[in-house]
């Protein structure tokens, strides 16, 4: 029994049952609304990592080596099949449409994407052993920027109901490259989702007149971020966009208040002289 004992909390971390998808969750109080619709089969997502291995033709360097090792992307999916159907879950899934400005039951599909085309949604599925009541624990995965990319499907079956098979593809975006489109939360139940305030970097270093976007993940989610500068003399921020004033340090400090509490982190921005400067 000494390599063969299941651990003793095993019945409090597993995932029960298929889970939902909606539009919209709140991690901190366990509650989601926008149900997209109720699903068969249950519910598949993927996070898939692409590396890079920069070791892998140089001579007489091992392949793997992890300091030549390199992540370049993920792929991000979650699909699943819908039994249930409405104008606007079918607008979601085709993609790229728009609804008919006389007859809210007719979708218009397009040949080209629009920004309006891109959502987050949340799947959340029942976790631990306490998944009931207001407490309840939850495992949820969140995608950003996702499209529906497996197009509208129907599989209607004599004397059945019919079965919309999906698939969703989060993307990363313009304004957030360096900002994974996907989060995991997992609570047991019983316990407390703490609001809590997370930067995407730490530390930079930007050049005189450059700039610095930094994005913050925040619980929860519609908590208003005020951003400082612990210099503006060196180095200013708005809206998480950082410039670059003048040689030297600052420290750039993201905070959100819940409930009269404040919350922070901050990211260390060294300033350099541009190259004409130089």
């Amino acid at each position: 029994m000494k390599y063969t004992r299941i651990p003793d909390d095993t019945f409090q971390n597993l995932q029960m049952n298929a889970g939902i998808i909606v539009r919209n969750f709140d991690p901190l109080t366990g509650e989601g609304t926008g149900l997209l619709g109720a699903t068969t089969g249950g519910v598949n997502f993927t996070a898939t990592p692409t590396f890079e291995d920069f070791g892998e033709d140089i001579d007489n360097c091992p392949k793997n080596t992890k300091e030549l090792k390199k992540l370049t992307e993920w792929e991000i999916k979650l699909s699943t099949t819908l039994v249930t159907i409405s104008a606007s879950v079918a607008k979601t899934l085709i993609a790229a449409a728009d609804v008919d400005g006389d007859n809210d039951g007719h979708i218009i599909p397009r040949n080209d994407l629009d920004a309006k085309d891109f959502d987050d949604l949340w799947w959340i599925g029942d976790y631990s052993d306490k998944n009931t009541g207001d407490d309840a624990g939850y495992c949820a995965v969140h995608l950003m920027n996702a499209l529906s990319t497996g197009g509208f499907q129907i599989q209607s079956t004599d004397k059945a109901k019919g079965n919309f098979a999906l698939e969703f593809t989060a993307h990363y975006s313009m304004n957030e490259q360096d900002k994974v489109p996907f989060e995991v939360y997992v609570k047991s139940g019983g316990s407390e989702v703490k609001p809590s305030i997370l930067l995407n970097k730490h530390s930079a270093k930007i050049l005189v007149d450059g700039t610095e976007t930094l994005t913050a993940t925040k619980i929860p989610a519609t908590a208003p971020v005020a951003w400082t500068s612990s210099s503006d003399s060196v180095a200013t921020v708005s809206s998480g966009v950082v410039t670059g004033v003048d040689e030297g340090s600052a420290i750039i400090t993201a905070m959100i208040t819940v409930d009269g509490v404040e919350y922070t982190d901050t990211c260390t921005v060294i300033v350099e002289a541009s190259e004409a400067e130089g």
